[in-house]
């Protein structure tokens, strides 16, 4: 059945939560980030891409919603994920998240929908925006992809940086507890094989999560705060064990592109991240 793609725009209930130190410094020692800015302590900041730990739920809310017609959760791929950082999320306190469905989009034998949770103090102050785009195999009109215009890609310039990051062998699992994340695939080998997978896969945001320590650290002297977005795609799986290269080139502005890969060449993902000056 294709998706509702009349029902962009629909907001749901907002939560209101409040920000664990604790959690912070999880999110970050299970993301392999070693950064002390997100250890527990009065200067304590969360690292890039901890938003998910409350809006992977809400998220959720917008995938179930049965109006948007999404009959088979094993049909979804995560394609893409940007993050806005407005300011830095603090810990103690209460922010209310408000997830939405940003928009649906016919892609002939396949639909996308974009969910998106935002997040802002009690009287309205904006501290982040998360979008997820999600590819659900199946769920367009079934005919010809419909054309339309692809945005403009962000300009490359020079290589202006590169690390490497290790996917561990227990990163996985840490991971699952520490973003709420439990699909499965990520941890038992089992039932990833049983869907076509050659073992347990990393997270497609733990692999984000641990790139986003690396740029933190090339391009904003360790300092989270200095970053204002990072958008990326991604295009293929990390197996745990796997040793990543990431390259950073400089592009229009304020904003680097880099691109991550894999031991055998396969390049893993792609993004856009944007600094603030120091």
């Amino acid at each position: 059945m294709p998706l509702n793609f009349e029902l962009a725009g629909k907001a749901y209930e907002p939560l209101t939560e409040q920000v664990s130190a604790d959690a912070i410094a999880a999110y970050a020692a299970a993301s392999r980030i070693d950064n002390p800015k997100h250890q527990v302590g009065p200067d304590q900041v969360p690292s890039l891409i901890f938003p998910v730990v409350t809006g992977l739920p809400l998220m959720a809310v917008v995938t179930t919603d049965p109006e948007l017609n999404v009959e088979n959760p094993l049909m979804i791929v995560h394609g893409e994920q940007d993050i806005v950082h407005h300011r830095p999320m603090l810990p103690g306190e209460s922010l209310v998240f408000t997830p939405s469905l940003e928009s649906v989009d016919d892609k002939g034998k396949g639909a996308t929908y974009v969910a998106r949770v935002s997040g802002a103090t009690p009287d309205g102050e904006p501290v982040n925006d998360q979008y997820a785009t999600i590819f659900v195999r199946g769920a367009g009109s079934g005919g010809e992809r419909p054309s339309g215009e692809k945005p403009e890609a962000p300009t490359r310039g020079d290589q202006v940086a590169a690390f490497t990051k290790h996917v561990d062998e227990g990163m996985p699992k840490e991971y699952a507890v520490a973003s709420g994340d439990l699909n499965p695939i990520h941890t038992d080998p089992n039932v990833a094989m049983a869907v076509g997978l050659p073992g347990v896969i990393n997270h497609g945001l733990g692999t984000l999560s641990i790139v986003s320590g690396g740029l933190v650290d090339e391009l904003a002297g360790g300092d989270p705060g200095r970053i204002g977005r990072i958008q990326v795609r991604f295009t293929d799986m990390v197996l745990p064990g796997s040793d990543l290269e990431t390259a950073v080139f400089a592009s229009d502005g304020d904003s680097f592109v880099f691109e991550t890969t894999r031991p055998d060449g396969n390049v893993v993902m792609t993004g856009l991240v944007t600094v603030r000056p120091g």
